[in-house]
């Protein structure tokens, strides 16, 4: 079984960003990688947030029964594979103006944008759809989706495009559900939901090679 999971990058990393948005929007990645090796590693090792944890355990879990590429949608440098390198950098898409702004370097005309809208141009500026939709033509058999709704933005143009041999399944929010596209919507579970405490994510892997997220309290 070839099992497909794309997830999203994370503000905490290994190392203290050395770079910013603009930097990793007007330089290529592997000279910004030659430039700062001290700050350099893997993808899956530089995100260290609580939520690429679980889906890195699932991940792990995963690849003991099926083969499993893992993908990872950064801000800053577009679709990564967990095996990339990367420097450190600080550029999200959770910080709107920060987005705003990446878009309007880029020649867009701002006024003339929604928010989402924004979002989408520079993930396309980014080639994220783009890479994501040849990523999606290796005819995986199972697609797990594990997106944050900035993070679903960037990358939708390719989720309606889901091939019809691959079973697609996203993982998000009730609030993000239109942003899915052909993939099966599997909401949110939370459990000891407590509105003073941090809200985390939690993956499970069962034999039969399914993923199960549950929400859950981070204090």
């Amino acid at each position: 079984m070839d099992i497909l999971v794309l997830s999203p990058c994370s503000k905490d990393k290994r190392y203290d960003p050395v770079l910013d948005c603009e930097d990793v929007d007007e330089c290529p990645r592997e000279e910004l990688a030659n430039e700062h090796g001290e700050y350099t590693t893997t993808a899956s090792n530089m995100y260290t947030g609580r939520e690429h944890k679980h889906v890195e355990e699932a991940v792990t879990h995963l690849r003991e029964v099926a083969d499993v590429d893992w993908y990872i949608i950064s801000a800053g440098f577009g679709l990564l594979r967990d095996r990339t390198e990367i420097p450190s950098y600080e550029c999200g898409f959770s910080d709107i103006e920060s987005v705003r702004t990446r878009a309007k370097r880029t020649g867009y005309d701002i006024d003339d944008l929604t928010n989402d809208e924004t979002i989408q141009a520079v993930g396309r500026e980014k080639g994220i759809p783009q890479a994501f939709s040849d990523v999606l033509s290796r005819e995986y058999d199972l697609l797990f989706v594990v997106l944050s709704e900035p993070y679903l933005l960037s990358v939708a143009d390719a989720l309606t495009e889901i091939p019809e041999q691959t079973t697609a399944f996203a993982f998000a929010s009730n609030g993000s559900r239109q942003y899915v596209g052909d993939c099966t919507w599997i909401p949110a579970q939370k459990r000891n939901d407590k509105p003073s405490k941090r809200r985390g994510w939690r993956y499970e892997v069962n034999s039969s090679a399914s993923l199960r997220l549950q929400q859950t309290d981070e204090s």
